[in-house]
């Protein structure tokens, strides 16, 4: 009972409920906790979720907070994060670990990441958050000491035995790093490593359990190599920057019966050239692709992509830039799925164009010429246009969409999430302009 006669009905619990409950904290809010009653002295210690942060997500763009961190807080609040863990013995499983920190002197990953591995740990998010004043590739995965820490068998960490999810963000890993790491790791299930440019040629072969794969942000890699795995559901590879001695990462996929999800960026154009070096029967397991594409010019030849016979869900994220009507002629592009049963299309825009009286030619071109390859399609049910402005473009884009899906049961226009007045005005005009010409069997939502 507490000084003021109310009963403390959170202290009563048992102590597996509140070590779920403070597991939930940060480890300095855990500890805070033990001050509450001689009930919470020691339960932060047996905290089965440990999350460390030295950012507060204010500041994380200012350069002035990011100085100030380092010369007075950063490696003290380190050395504390070590000590802390190094005295924690208690549990010897942990649900998840996190360590989100700044690219800044002292965060020394080598200490840290052996003791995590001591424990049964089934999931561990390593994030280095880059700024203007940050040292590239400081951060680097310990491998060396991983191995010297358990006389060259890796095999002996017990976390590597339980880890189920592994995301690293700009910790740099090279190709090896990821084989080791990953051979050795037998019921991991989702793996994600972003922003490593010292990955070059990935190599994955018969890991039975993996079901997640992602390798993005990579500006050096040459290659990504997947044989074996019979679990793998999903690939991601967004954001790959691409060096001028090599314009075009390849992708080598075999024996990977469940992979339906491909999610990528189009950046350069690449999967022209990517999509049609995936052997046929692996694109015709394909149910969902996930494309961001930058900015199509109009006078740009682009490599087209393959049939996917099979895909069911296409959701395109397009950067759109003053007065660009190029996505009108690159789309069709992106249309080659004869068994399309859902389309989703968020337009970025750089500006905002909107549509008036004097693009009605322009408009009534566009609906007549450049599109009527495409043939009308029975299977495609619902479509949702997000970051409708009212142009050309997008009213011109719902236009094709109305016209070839023949049989569209459900069409979902939103407004962009600008000032109120443009949403306000692009919904009126998407309002006005698709009750002309939408069937009276589709059902159309304007949010």
């Amino acid at each position: 009972m507490s000084e003021n006669g109310e009963v403390d009905k959170i202290s009563q619990l048992p102590d597996d409920a509140l070590v779920a409950i403070i597991s939930r904290l940060t480890w300095r809010e855990a500890i805070a906790t033990s001050i509450l009653s001689t009930r919470w002295r020691h339960l932060y210690t047996y905290i089965t979720r440990l999350s460390y942060s030295t950012l507060h997500p204010s500041e994380r763009s200012k350069d002035k907070y990011f100085q100030q961190l380092q010369e007075k807080e950063f490696s003290k609040h380190m050395n504390e994060t070590y000590d802390f863990f190094a005295s924690n013995k208690d549990p010897l499983f942990l649900e998840e670990f996190k360590l989100h920190i700044p690219c800044l002197k002292g965060g020394n990953i080598k200490r840290l990441l052996p003791l995590v591995l001591e424990k049964e740990v089934e999931s561990i998010d390593i994030r280095i958050i880059y700024h203007n004043k940050a040292m590239p590739g400081y951060y680097t995965f310990p491998r060396k000491t991983l191995i010297n820490r358990k006389g060259g068998d890796l095999g002996l960490f017990p976390g590597l035995k339980s880890l189920r999810k592994l995301s690293l963000r700009s910790l740099h890993v090279d190709d090896r790093d990821v084989e080791l790491f990953v051979s050795n790791c037998a019921v991991l299930e989702h793996l994600s490593i972003v922003g490593s440019y010292r990955l070059e040629k990935v190599s994955l072969v018969g890991h039975s359990k993996l079901k997640c794969l992602e390798i993005s942000s990579s500006r050096n890699l040459v290659s990504i190599e997947v044989h074996d795995m019979i679990n793998l559901v999903s690939l991601t590879c967004y954001k790959i920057q691409h060096r001028y001695s090599h314009p075009e990462y390849s992708i080598f996929l075999h024996n990977v019966p469940k992979l339906v999800e491909f999610n990528a960026s189009d950046q350069r154009h690449v999967l022209g050239h990517i999509l049609p070096g995936i052997a046929s029967p692996v694109l015709d397991q394909l149910l969902h692709i996930n494309v961001v594409s930058t900015e199509i010019s109009n006078h740009c030849i682009l490599p087209p992509l393959p049939v996917l016979n099979n895909l069911k869900h296409l959701k395109l994220q397009v950067n759109c830039m003053d007065g660009s009507r190029a996505f009108l002629h690159d789309f069709p592009r992106y249309w080659r799925c004869p068994s399309l049963q859902k389309l989703e299309i968020k337009l970025l825009w750089m500006s905002f164009e909107v549509y008036d009286d004097g693009y009605h030619a322009l408009l009534k071109d566009l609906h007549e010429t450049g599109m009527s390859t495409i043939k009308p399609r029975s299977h495609l049910k619902e479509v949702t246009l997000s970051g409708c402005i009212g142009s050309p473009v997008d009213l011109s884009l719902l236009f094709i969409i109305i016209k070839q899906a023949v049989a569209l049961e459900t069409l979902i226009v939103e407004p962009c999430q600008q000032t109120p007045e443009i949403r306000q005005r692009a919904a009126a005009l998407a309002r006005e302009y698709l009750k002309q010409i939408t069937p009276v069997s589709t059902n159309l939502i304007i949010m």
